[in-house]
């Protein structure tokens, strides 16, 4: 990977052949390898530089905390309102929900 092409966090990382391809794999979108890689990479490194840098790629693809948190606050919404709604809703003045109105067909009284 050339590095203008590298995201501008990772511009000081060290250059090391498995650390460069999970780089890549980050800046092409590809958030799945980043994941299974990065681990692996933290763990069996060497030097201390490649352990952080894997890290904090790994740490940059986790999902955001406030938006977990919306995303339950809003499923929790629904549900509440919808089970309010299934409770206490009631069908519109005027109408008849337990069958149609009877219909005259021609020729009859």
């Amino acid at each position: 990977m050339t590095p203008d092409r590298r995201p501008s966090f990772a511009r000081d990382f060290p250059r090391t052949a498995a650390l460069d391809a999970i780089v890549d794999a980050f800046a092409r979108g590809d958030y799945a390898r980043v994941r299974s890689e990065a681990p692996k990479l933290a763990e069996s490194a060497t030097e201390d530089e490649v352990r952080l840098a894997a890290r904090a790629l790994l740490e940059r693809t986790r999902p955001d905390p406030t938006a977990l948190a919306l995303l339950a606050l809003t499923a929790a919404l629904l549900l509440v309102l919808s089970a309010w709604w299934i409770v206490h809703g009631k069908p519109p003045p005027g109408s008849n929900s337990i069958s149609p109105p009877a219909r005259s067909t021609p020729g009859s009284p």
